[in-house]
């Protein structure tokens, strides 16, 4: 989805300092309003890969994007296997951070980036480079999103989870990569993540 603006103005004044929850904060408003009146769901704390890397923020409808976000005390240490792992799963991956950061970050060239910056008393948002889809997304990587029971739903719907109703995790998510188009496993991991109650009440909610 196409940003309504290239800037984004916090509406409360807040510190001078962006701070993670500040951004988190920040971030989690701009996404209400973007996807305001939609059936959207923003996630936080998203684990991908069995929980290899977290996703900081992700918002999840007929994409699944994932934004990670990096203060300016944070360093870029971490980010190099972040990124790996974000490219293998998310339909559009952004960076949030200070321009100083974006650019020592090196993201890929499909990476959103999103500027933090200073608006008086406020902290604003300003889009720097719009995402694109993702290149090479990985199937197996993708199927991992799904709990068992999700990944035997899937299986069923597509009339192959006969001999691996009482497999490992492992088993059934290799089936699926075999049996299920990418497309279709990749709905099928957004419609779990929207269904999913217990993590939209800790973690996200419907904007609108």
């Amino acid at each position: 989805m196409t940003p309504p603006s290239s800037i984004f103005i916090a509406r409360k004044p807040s510190a001078r300092r962006a701070v993670d929850p500040d951004v988190r904060a920040l971030l989690r408003e701009y996404l209400d309003d973007l996807h305001q009146g939609t059936d959207t769901v923003v996630l936080e704390e998203l684990g991908l890969c069995q929980g290899d890397v977290r996703v900081d923020v992700a918002s999840v409808n007929g994409e699944l994007s994932g934004y990670e976000i990096k203060s300016p005390s944070d360093t870029l240490a971490r980010f190099p296997n972040q990124c790996r792992i974000y490219s293998k799963v998310v339909d559009r991956a952004w960076l949030v951070a200070t321009e100083k950061t974006l650019a020592k970050a090196a993201a890929p060239d499909w990476w959103g980036l999103i500027a933090v910056f200073d608006a008086g008393d406020r902290l604003g948002l300003r889009v720097v480079r719009a995402a694109q889809l993702n290149p090479k997304p990985d199937a197996i990587s993708i199927a991992k999103l799904l709990w068992r029971d999700e990944a035997l739903e899937c299986l069923r719907n597509a009339g192959r989870a006969r001999g691996v109703m009482t497999k490992s995790r492992k088993v059934i998510w290799k089936r699926l990569i075999e049996c299920v188009e990418l497309e279709d496993l990749r709905a099928a991991v957004r419609d779990a993540l929207k269904r999913r109650p217990e993590m939209i009440e800790l973690c996200g909610r419907k904007s609108g």
